[in-house]
């Protein structure tokens, strides 16, 4: 399908911002030098205590399609979830965007009586709502210039959980940056194909040979036997494709988001995997192009990389600050940290799968195997010792309702195939805990 008057369609790119003023101005002129140009710029400052957030501003001064929002340290899923809630069109934003929001000396004009509608939570099908008064949202934000808010809230969706405007959306890291014809590229591929997501693949720029590295195909998706495929899960499962994440490879539709209430799990890492895993689930028409769309920087100091330091960072999220008092180091520290976000985010998956089969038996059915090594993957318990469990791993391990059977056999030939693992077997009697089959 020929698409015309392309730029009719808005594009919101979000990127959450911690710490990279050394980065940032490259990744902020990416956008500027698009091709497309109907572009909502949401900036999210996750509490930086460099100069990133200046520079943010600076160049919101200079383009009033960047909107900067500044909230306190507590990672990269939460500075995300905060900017889905604020794409162009969304109540919230229109209302903290709105002349009835003007503070004059802590005092605030609005209407008492106004509210915005919010589900309950996320990741759920359920579509029960409440209202969030415009007092109460006062509560939490201030806003300091037209195109500047602040924020006292480190979890956005404990507050709110929005029914998001039809957008396409495409998510960017701020030490990463976009070809000039990214965005062009998406919104042409999705409106001729009528597709729900658009999969591109990257170049990756190494910081310390300052060289670039072409990727033969995006390697999550190395394995694909096509590039066009009638729904997310028949890409993942037919492709046997279990340990899977998405965010910036990419754009997709918000829609998607409405139909689960999905948001990335908060207070965790690897988020990614989870809510990419969700969001194909939840997909219809798909599509992959073999161009290096972005530029991935691998660097020295990153949240990936970061994991092998064993001096503990200045600055920590406060999920991260908690577990401090409970490890020697900072390597133990992210190794304990890392098994528990594995853990959550295989609950998460699973759940998914339980809702979503008490709908539709055929589901059920046709995607239990996928499902299941999907969740199965993801559970890392071999790697450390629970004997030092302050986040209490082994209650999540108990909640999961895969049968004793499943289990067994899947590990035991996991342990055949690495021995090593052997050390911390006793993991798995909180995994067999109680049989919710």
């Amino acid at each position: 399908m020929k698409v015309k008057n392309l730029q009719n369609t808005l594009v919101s790119i979000i990127v959450p911002i911690f710490n990279v003023k050394a980065y940032l101005k490259e990744c902020l002129l990416s956008f500027i030098n698009q091709s497309y140009k109907n572009l909502d710029i949401i900036l999210v400052d996750d509490g930086s205590d460099d100069e990133s957030l200046e520079i943010a501003l600076e160049f919101a001064s200079k383009d009033e399609r960047i909107l900067v929002l500044s909230k306190p340290n507590s990672g990269q899923a939460s500075a995300r979830n905060l900017g889905l809630e604020f794409i162009k069109g969304s109540a919230l934003r229109e209302f903290l965007e709105s002349e009835s929001f003007i503070q004059k000396n802590n005092d605030f004009n609005s209407n008492e009586n106004s509210s915005i509608q919010s589900f309950l939570k996320t990741h759920t099908f359920d579509k029960i709502t409440k209202e969030i008064s415009h007092t109460e949202i006062q509560k939490h934000f201030i806003k300091i210039a037209s195109n500047f808010i602040k924020t006292d809230l480190e979890n956005i969706n404990e507050l709110l959980v929005q029914n998001l405007p039809s957008r396409i959306i495409h998510f960017v890291d701020s030490d990463d940056y976009i070809k000039p014809d990214c965005i062009e590229l998406c919104v042409k591929n999705m409106l001729e194909k009528n597709l729900e997501i658009l999969v591109h693949n990257l170049v990756e720029f190494h910081e310390s040979a300052k060289e670039f590295k072409n990727k033969p195909k995006l390697p999550t998706l190395k394995k694909l036997n096509k590039d066009e495929y009638n729904s997310g899960l028949e890409l993942l499962s037919e492709n046997k494709i279990y340990d899977f994440y998405f965010a910036w490879q990419g754009s997709f539709k918000s829609e998607i988001l409405n139909r689960y209430n999905l948001r990335f799990t908060h207070a965790i890492f690897h988020e990614d995997h989870d809510f990419g895993t969700i969001l194909f689930a939840l997909a219809k028409k798909i599509a992959y192009i073999n161009e290096a769309l972005y530029v991935y920087r691998v660097r020295v100091a990153s949240t990936m990389s970061g994991q092998k330091v064993k001096q503990m960072p200045q600055k920590m999220p406060s999920f991260l600050l908690e577990l401090k008092p409970y490890f020697k180091d900072y390597q133990s520290l992210r190794a304990y940290f890392k098994a528990y976000c594995f853990v959550r985010l295989a609950l998460v998956i699973e759940d998914f799968y339980n809702q979503m089969s008490l709908q539709d038996e055929n589901f059920k059915l046709k995607f239990k195997t996928f499902f299941t090594l999907s969740t199965l993957t993801y559970l890392k318990i071999f790697k450390i010792s629970l004997q030092n469990d302050p986040l209490d791993i082994k209650a999540f391990l108990a909640k999961f309702k895969l049968s004793k059977a499943t289990i067994l056999s899947h590990f035991f030939k996991d342990l055949h195939r690495q021995p090593k693992k052997l050390k911390f077997i006793s993991n798995l009697k909180y995994l067999l805990k109680k049989d919710n089959q």
